[in-house]
């Protein structure tokens, strides 16, 4: 597959994304510099709880899943599957800061790294993308969160 070719499955890829809803394959495709396809092996950390990336990803395909660590043990919890399209340590766009799970390939995966700091370059200098990407982060982030609460409450109803 040529490169041009593959940047153009990539932008197809982002188009089906949450965070890049109704944005356009034109404006998607002036980041092509700024993403590359990251093969992923079945049990493969993508992201460790507690560290630093500066990046963010898009599912491109598989099967990826998030855990949470128990205070005081070892071990994770599954918090969530991601679906194609999912966005995943997104929080690099707003904060500096280490990533609150851990995200692992439970299948041979394929996901979208973005570059964080030239994609927010990008959307300053394009505000109308800017704008609908960040709504389109506050909706996620508003369904995580809500997800989140009532996970909470199913735990310590228990």
């Amino acid at each position: 597959m040529g490169q041009s070719s593959d940047v153009s499955q990539l932008v197809k890829s982002l188009m089906t994304s949450e965070i890049f809803k109704d944005v356009k394959a034109e404006q998607i495709e002036e980041i092509d510099d700024i993403i590359s396809r990251v093969p992923l092996s079945e049990g493969e950390i993508l992201l460790e709880e507690g560290t630093e990336s500066h990046s963010f990803y898009v599912v491109e395909s598989g099967d990826v899943e998030v855990f949470f660590s128990v205070p005081g043990e070892d071990n994770f919890v599954e918090a969530c599957r991601l679906r194609v399209g999912s966005v995943v340590g997104e929080m690099a766009l707003l904060e500096n800061d280490v990533h609150s799970a851990r995200v692992v390939a439970k299948t041979p995966s394929s996901v979208i790294q973005i570059d964080s700091a030239a994609f927010l370059m990008y959307l300053e200098t394009h505000p109308e993308v800017g704008y609908a990407v960040m709504r389109n982060l506050a909706r996620i982030i508003s369904q995580r969160l809500r997800y989140t609460d009532q996970f909470v409450r199913h735990i310590a109803s228990n």
